[in-house]
Order: C-alpha cells, then sequence, then structure tokens
C-alpha cells in the first residue's frame, strides 16, 4: 500500500505527497475578491511547509460582489487574474500542486449577510420552510426566527434560466482559474452550498428534470461539471466535494452519496473529495470541536473508495501525520486533508517526513481564530512574518511559566537573548493546565507540551517552586524583567467567605466540596466562562439546577466557531439545564441562590452549590510597584497585563519578543 509521503497522479497531475490543505475560508480577500498579501500568506506557507495538495478556499464565481466591505474570494471577472496568478506562482515555486475550488454559497451565503447585516436573496432549488432550511442558527441565535420574520425571508424556487446563469458563471470562473495558473478546480458540492442543496433530499422536492431521482437530482452538477469541462479543456482534473453524510436526520445519507458518487464518475470527474456536515443545519461535522474523535470520519471516505476507481480524500480532524499515514497505508483514503493542523502549524509534513516529531505543534481543537491565525502564533497564517536574529542582546527574567512567560521565552532565545524563567508553582502551563481538565479539552495541553519541548531544546531553564525577591531579581541583574504571573480566580464581594461558594478553578480542581446540586454563574465560554465547566460537572454526575449569567447569550465568545457553539448549547438543551440569560446576581444562602431574572423578578433556586466562572484579578500593579527599578526595563505581557484568552496572551509574548531590537 503506498504510503502519505508517496506521490499520487490524478489526470495527469503528479501531487508530490499525499497531505492536502484543504479549502478553508480565510476571508482575506479585498474589496474586489482578490487575494492580498495576507492571503499569499496563507498558500505560501503550506506549500513552504511541505504539503503536496492545496486547495484555494471557496471562491464566487458572481461578476458583482454585494457589499464594498467583501472579504470573500471572487474570480468572477477578468481583472482578477493577474492577483491570482501571483499566488499559484508562489505555490509553485516549493511543487505544491493548488486548485480553486468554486462555489455558490446558496444559503450559507444568506444566513452570514443576515447576520451582519446586509440583505441578499435567498434561492434554492425548491420554496422549502427557511427556518427548517437554517436550524442551527434557531439553537445558535436565538432571534433567529424573529430575523426570518421581520425580513419576511422566503427562499426563492431557482428558475431554469437561473440555474444555466449559474453553470455559466462556474464555467467562465473555472476558465480564468486555470488562466491564473491553478492546476485543477474543484466544484463545491457540500455543507449547504448551492450545489449540495440541488443533491439533499429536504431541499430539492423539485419535480422537473432537476429534481426527484438521484439521477436528476445530480443534473445541476453535472451540466455544471460538463461545462466546466469544456471551458478548461481536457487536461485539468476536476474534483468534486461532497457532504456524504449531512449529519441529518432528513439530509443525504451514505447509500444515496454512493450512487451520486457513480453517476459523477461516470460523467468524468477525477477525485471525490469527501466531506460531511451541513454549515446551517449542522457544522459539527465541518468546525469539528474537541468533543469529537480524531479522524472519527475517516470511515465516510472509506465507504466512497469502495464505489470508486478516482481517487478519494478523507478529511476530519486529522491532526496527528502518523494518523494520516495508517489511513492511508490502511487503503482508508487516497489523499489526507489536514486543515486546522497547517494553519496550526504549516511545516507539519516538512518535519513529519523529516523525522521532526517532537517539534510538530498539534492542534488543540480550540476552533479559535483559525480563519487568520492560530492561537498558538499570531505571526503565522496571515500575519505570517519571518522571525530574525535580534542585534542588541538582552538578559531577560520572566517570572511565571504560563504559555505568555513561556512563548516570549521561546521567541526571545531563538532571537539570541539570555533568558531564564521562574515559577513559584511546582508546575508549568499557567491556567491551561486546569483548561485542560475540563470535559473532552485535554488536547489543550499541546500547547504547554510544545513550548515545554522547545525551551529544553533551547536550554531556557524554568525554575520551579521559586518566588523571587526584589533582591534575587537585583542579583540576577536582569536588562528586562518580564512579569507573566497570570490571575487569580474571585469571587463578588457579597459572597466572599460563604463555604458554598466556589471559584471556578475550585470547582474544577475539586479543592472545596462541591454539593450534589449545583448553580453556575458565567455564560461565556472556552476560557473563563461557564458552560463547559457546567458540562464537565454534569458529566461527572453533579446535577447543574441551572447555568446563568448577565449576558444574553450563551457561549457569546464564539459566534462564528459554530460547531463548538452549536456542541454546547445542543448538550444544555438535551440535558434540559435551564439557562438564565440577562440575570442579576441578588445572594446565596445555605440553601440556593437568589436572583433576578431578564424580566427583573425575583427567582430562588435550591442548591448546594454556587460555582462562579467570573472576573480574575491580577497583581501586576502590585508586583510592577514592587519591583520598581529593579530592572532597567519592566514588561507586563499576557493575563498578568490584562485577563483575556489564550490568543491575546500568545500574542503579547510574541509581539513584546520580536520587538526587541
Amino acid at each position: 500500500m503506498p504510503k502519505l509521503s508517496d506521490p499520487i497522479t490524478i489526470r495527469g497531475m503528479e501531487v508530490k505527497n499525499r497531505i492536502g490543505f484543504p479549502p478553508m475560508l480565510s476571508m482575506s480577500s479585498d474589496a474586489n475578491g482578490c487575494p492580498t498579501k495576507k492571503s499569499y500568506n496563507v498558500y505560501e506557507t503550506k506549500a513552504r511547509g511541505g504539503a503536496g495538495l492545496i486547495t484555494y478556499e471557496a471562491v464566487s464565481v458572481e461578476p458583482v460582489i454585494f457589499s464594498a466591505q467583501n472579504v470573500t474570494a471572487n474570480i468572477g471577472k477578468d481583472d482578477n487574474i493577474p492577483a491570482y496568478k501571483k499566488v499559484t506562482d508562489a505555490v509553485h515555486k516549493y511543487g505544491a500542486k493548488i486548485g480553486m475550488q468554486l462555489a455558490d454559497g446558496g444559503l450559507i451565503g444568506f444566513v452570514l449577510a443576515s447576520i451582519f447585516g446586509f440583505k441578499v436573496e435567498a434561492r434554492g432549488p425548491s420554496s422549502v420552510d427557511l427556518l427548517h432550511l437554517t436550524s442551527a442558527y434557531e439553537t445558535m441565535v436565538s432571534s433567529w426566527p424573529d430575523t426570518l420574520k421581520q425580513t419576511g425571508a422566503i427562499c426563492k424556487e431557482m428558475s431554469m434560466e437561473d440555474i444555466i446563469r449559474v453553470e455559466d458563471l462556474f464555467a467562465a470562473g473555472a476558465k480564468r482559474a486555470i488562466q491564473a495558473g491553478f492546476d485543477f478546480i474543484e466544484i463545491h458540492s457540500a455543507h449547504a452550498t448551492l450545489h449540495s442543496a440541488f443533491l439533499a433530499p429536504y431541499s430539492n422536492v423539485r419535480t422537473d428534470k432537476y429534481g426527484g431521482s438521484t439521477e436528476n437530482k445530480c443534473t445541476f452538477l453535472l451540466e455544471t461539471m460538463e461545462k466546466i469541462r469544456n471551458s478548461i479543456g481536457d487536461k485539468p482534473p476536476l474534483f468534486v466535494r461532497l457532504s456524504v453524510d449531512e449529519l441529518l436526520p432528513d439530509g443525504l445519507k451514505m447509500e444515496e452519496s454512493k450512487k451520486i458518487v457513480k453517476i459523477i464518475e461516470n460523467a468524468g470527474v477525477d477525485c471525490i473529495d469527501v466531506s460531511q456536515g451541513n454549515m446551517i443545519r449542522n457544522p459539527k461535522g465541518i468546525q469539528i470541536p474537541s468533543y469529537f474523535e480524531h479522524g472519527g470520519f475517516i470511515h465516510l471516505a472509506e465507504e466512497i473508495k469502495k464505489v470508486t476507481n478516482v481517487p478519494v480524500i478523507g478529511v476530519g480532524r486529522i491532526v496527528d501525520p502518523k494518523m494520516a499515514d495508517e489511513f492511508i497505508q490502511q487503503g482508508k483514503a487516497d489523499i489526507i486533508y489536514m486543515g486546522r493542523q497547517l494553519i496550526c502549524d504549516a511545516e507539519t509534513p516538512n518535519k513529519y517526513f523529516n523525522g521532526q516529531l517532537d517539534d510538530i505543534k498539534y492542534c488543540m481543537g480550540c476552533l479559535q481564530k483559525c480563519a487568520s491565525t492560530c492561537v498558538y502564533d499570531a505571526y503565522s497564517g496571515q500575519n505570517y512574518t519571518d522571525l530574525t536574529p535580534s542585534a542588541d542582546l538582552k538578559k531577560i527574567v520572566v517570572l511565571g511559566a504560563g504559555i505568555a512567560g513561556m512563548e516570549a521565552a521561546r521567541v526571545a532565545k531563538l532571537r539570541g537573548h539570555d533568558v531564564e524563567i521562574y515559577e513559584k508553582s511546582d508546575k508549568i502551563g499557567g491556567l491551561i493546565p486546569l483548561l485542560a481538565m475540563e470535559y473532552k479539552k485535554e488536547e489543550f495541553m499541546n500547547i504547554v507540551n510544545y513550548l515545554e519541548t522547545q525551551l529544553k531544546k533551547l536550554d531556557v531553564p524554568i525554575h520551579l517552586n521559586k518566588e523571587l525577591t526584589r533582591q534575587e531579581i537585583s542579583d540576577l541583574k536582569p536588562d528586562i524583567l518580564v512579569l507573566a504571573t497570570g490571575t487569580e480566580a474571585t469571587v463578588p464581594k457579597n459572597l466572599e467567605g460563604k463555604p458554598n461558594v466556589l471559584t471556578q478553578d475550585e470547582a474544577i480542581l475539586k479543592s472545596k466540596p462541591i454539593g450534589k446540586n449545583v448553580v453556575i454563574w458565567g455564560l461565556g465560554a472556552y476560557w473563563r466562562g461557564g458552560p463547559e465547566t457546567a458540562i464537565t460537572l454534569a458529566e461527572q454526575g453533579y446535577n447543574i439546577k441551572a447555568l446563568m449569567g448577565s449576558n444574553t447569550t450563551v457561549a457569546t465568545e464564539m459566534l462564528m466557531a459554530t460547531g463548538r457553539r452549536l456542541w454546547i448549547l445542543e448538550y444544555l438543551r438535551d440535558n434540559k439545564i435551564p439557562v438564565y440569560t440577562k440575570a442579576k446576581l441578588l445572594d446565596v444562602t445555605e440553601k440556593g441562590i437568589k436572583f433576578l431574572d431578564e424580566n427583573k423578578n425575583e427567582q430562588f433556586i435550591e442548591a448546594d452549590t454556587f460555582v462562579y466562572c467570573g472576573s480574575r484579578i491580577t497583581k501586576a500593579k502590585k508586583l510592577k510597584k514592587q519591583f520598581e527599578a529593579v530592572a532597567p526595563k519592566i514588561q507586563l505581557i499576557g493575563d498578568c497585563k490584562r485577563p483575556r484568552d489564550i490568543a491575546e496572551a500568545m500574542n503579547d509574548a510574541q509581539t513584546f519578543a520580536r520587538k526587541l531590537k
């Protein structure tokens, strides 16, 4: 059997290895839909990192852009060809092949436009209930049903003229893409895009040649394929991306998808890009949260391989190249897409093929900021910036071995500075080990493990159980003292000292007794918020009587991380955990919690324990005053500077270290 490092030929196009970067929206285009410097960074770094196959994110073929603030890619005009040629030239320098995915977002575009206040027509194969077609947003955005009612939006059934127009635009766009140097074309017929809507039983109830039987439902896709082939000639390969299982009770299923694959193979498709899910009904199959197993969807590609002779691409939370290699050798797929892993570490292929496994940054599955950069590195992805040696080398002492302190030390050392870290506790990682103790979040430790490995390789000392005095710092004679001491959990003043009131840290660590019946405060998510703590305690057998907070929505920071957000909200709903938004906390007694609900009505919930997942405090001012003038420069970074999240902590650390002269 072939290996991950082996080449593969698709319609005469030789791909140097079997690691691919899938079409993932970077939203980095300019107002004309052309790639920008940020776009070039995204794709060139993946090629330089060793990926064999790269597919450019979903590109619109419409000649008219609906918004002057557009940040989505567009190949609807000849004027855009030169800008895209720069992308393909950059990628080809490293021997990678790059294709363009052509897409009509269908109702995905309608939903996103509606959320951001733009008016876009909702259209599809049939006039079907829009609330049903966008059901994930009814769960995630409480006002969504009202939005649809207020706008009077209906799904307009496309006429024959509409369909032909789209097919012709795809053909013209494909021709421009090939002129711009792209090696292959992919039709996006997955995830609720327009082409996939024609294949799905719930959205296509037409009775003409575009609906009814499987063959008829494929007509729009087949006609598009034929027109593209006629426009690009015989040489370039043609891929089709399919959601072979939409992960919906009434959605497209495997048996029907196998029929579709046979039909489009007979029509000349050269590669099947197997995906799953639906962006507006079940995005958990696309933006896959850490609650899913790695490689948990590879069986879909394996099933499709049984019915086709063309290469098949597998995808779905595959972050370990060893796992990808095993899937290739087991014959489960011919190419493996590693999207979020290559966003996390574009050099993953080169590192794997060179045997540098402990140098790989492994994706944590946080789904935060993936479109632009990875939380590991604010200067990666769209913001890629070379790291250069410093000219004026300093002695740097870092207080705190959390991720901000460790990252500042790593980057400063790489630039040539002399760095040491002092940590008052017996462990590294700051809050991350605590965060990783929550349900299905063990992989948040990936960032700590990576930093620990790199600091050891760089010979940066980490002194544990060492809280330095002013004199001890002075004796070290640092040029720069970095304060990266993080934050501490707190509770409101009126609740201090109450034995049944716990901080989030205490609840996770079980450092104080927890009663059976628990109320949790904090609607935010993922970093300091309560939803995932509620889920964690529920999974441990506690009875979560309520989740409440002063925000208007649950998991507000994660509106765009739809897969993770939807999973959390569905868990709360399915497990009947009451949620109170816009709540005002009044008191916690021995018997329970007193609060005002969003209608200002006083409520009382019987509970044994109240867990406060609220604000944290930093001792930055006190420390800065304590160590004043002990070094020529004192720098605050991470949560010590201001309580925020992982991305901001890492950004602080990198920015500090990169700005050193």
